[in-house]
């Protein structure tokens, strides 16, 4: 029993909390150095801790202190470089600005200037799962999946006033545009004798992301106007849509 005069015990958890700040900037630290090593290592080899931790300016054992083990910091740093990703999508995809033409090309031009700026980066993801994947998925599959809920605003809205109410037809339609234009992006950036360049590469993605889009509405007999401002084009057909 601790006498009045000494300082109650505090609890463990209440000691990790007040460490728990100071840790995560340490692990931020650690990824963000082992990310811009892999941004200089050759494809596909494995950066050594001991640069890491050179790198980071931490020592050998604060840095083993932060993570279970290797597997965790590269789940982290998939993590980390995903959400790099996916921020510049975000900014890409303001559907309160331009046409639906406008919106995708944007889009589709923010996936193949990030992956073909960082194939390392890239090819990082692609060899091991993010942080709360399963082991069997690559971090690529899972980046997908954000990418393809954060373009579900752009689609969705459209597939509410073309008739695709149904949730599940929205997600399929978005993650299949997602995942076409990730393929195609991934494989134009590993060809060397590339036979086609970026402008064209957007353009062509842009025009097979739309022809998704017109097809759906064209089913549903509406007509959309790819060069008609999106929020327009939304106000119009909801109202025509709800049109005695």
């Amino acid at each position: 029993m601790p006498t009045s005069s000494s300082p109650a015990p505090q609890p463990t958890g209440g000691r990790q909390a007040r460490w728990q700040p100071h840790n995560d900037r340490r692990r931020e630290r650690i990824v963000t150095a082992l990310i811009e090593l892999i941004e200089e290592t050759p494809m596909g080899v494995e950066v050594p801790m001991q640069q890491i931790t050179e790198r980071s300016g931490l020592s050998k054992s604060v840095v083993y202190r932060q993570f279970s083990g290797r597997d965790e910091l590269d789940r982290r740093t998939r993590t980390a470089i995903g959400d790099r990703f996916t921020d510049d999508i975000d900014i890409a995809l303001d559907i309160s600005e331009g046409s639906i033409r406008v919106i995708l090309r944007r889009t589709i031009a923010a996936v193949v200037d990030w992956i073909d700026s960082h194939p390392r980066l890239y090819d990082f993801l692609r060899h091991g799962p993010a942080l709360g994947d399963p082991g069997d998925v690559d971090a690529v599959s899972s980046l997908k999946d954000r990418i393809a809920g954060r373009t579900r605003l752009l689609v969705s809205g459209l597939a509410g006033v073309v008739g695709v109410v149904d949730e599940a037809a929205a997600d399929t339609m978005t993650f299949a545009i997602v995942s076409m234009t990730e393929a195609t992006v991934s494989r134009w950036a590993r060809d060397r004798d590339r036979a086609m360049g970026r402008d064209e590469l957007v353009a062509e993605l842009a025009g097979y992301a739309w022809s998704v889009l017109d097809g759906v509405a064209r089913a549903h007999r509406l007509t959309l106007d790819p060069d008609e401002p999106l929020l327009a084009a939304l106000a119009r057909l909801s109202s025509v849509d709800t049109a005695p």
